[in-house]
């Protein structure tokens, strides 16, 4: 009897031991895990930081650039559209007043897609052809409050008692006094029956750097 005991406290000992072991490899594993798992929160806090950081030197770029930015706006006028009689066309001339606190040089027209050919574009359906260039840009270059105009020109149609009701999506480029390359894209409406003239609703994009000087 006194041997199984003895036999009995050995196998409990055995197992103990066993036990113990085990419970030492599953508090490493354990602390192993909490040590990887704190140095992968600290990464992410990094790379978050670091993430906040550029934003905020993106967005304090922005702000600076937009101080010194040009700006152009839509100015639409019904008394500068023109009835071509002989060449059975509308004439319509489109205003852009420079309402930035920069000069604008460098003024084109640009696609309305890069790699494409499209630079006048009805919108509803996507038409590049119906508008044509007619007077190019009144000048070249718009200090802070200038304006610029252009003129565009489109066949009357033949059909639907020759009904004109478009938006005309269009894009220009041009140079601040740094040398920096922007992009801005204009929308707006005509039609000759139901507002008989330009719609008022029109859209004017925010200007999009292009590529920055290389002189800096």
């Amino acid at each position: 009897m006194m041997e199984i005991l003895k036999d009995f406290a050995v196998i409990i000992s055995i197992i103990s031991m066993i036990l113990g072991i085990k419970n030492n490899r599953d508090n490493k594993i354990q602390e192993n895990n909490y040590r990887e798992n704190r140095l992968r929160l600290e990464e992410q806090k990094q790379a978050l930081f670091m993430q906040r950081k550029i934003t905020d030197q993106l967005i304090s770029r922005v702000n600076n650039r937009a101080n010194i930015l040009p700006f152009f706006h839509l100015v639409l006028d019904d008394n500068k559209i023109e009835v071509i009689v002989d060449e059975k066309k509308v004439k319509l001339t489109i205003g852009l007043i420079n309402i930035g606190k920069e000069s604008a040089a460098n003024i084109i027209h640009v696609p309305i897609e890069k790699g494409s050919e499209k630079y006048y574009v009805v919108t509803k359906n996507e038409q590049p052809n119906l508008y044509h260039l007619y007077d190019y840009f009144s000048k070249y270059y718009a200090l802070p409050g200038d304006l610029v105009e252009f003129s565009l020109v489109r066949k009357i149609p033949l059909e639907d008692n020759g009904l004109i009701n478009d938006f005309i999506k269009f894009k220009i480029g041009f140079k601040d006094l740094l040398g920096n390359l922007y992009e801005q894209e204009f929308e707006f409406g005509y039609d000759n029956r139901f507002v008989k003239g330009y719609n008022l609703k029109n859209s004017t994009s925010i200007p999009l750097l292009i590529k920055e000087s290389s002189s800096k």
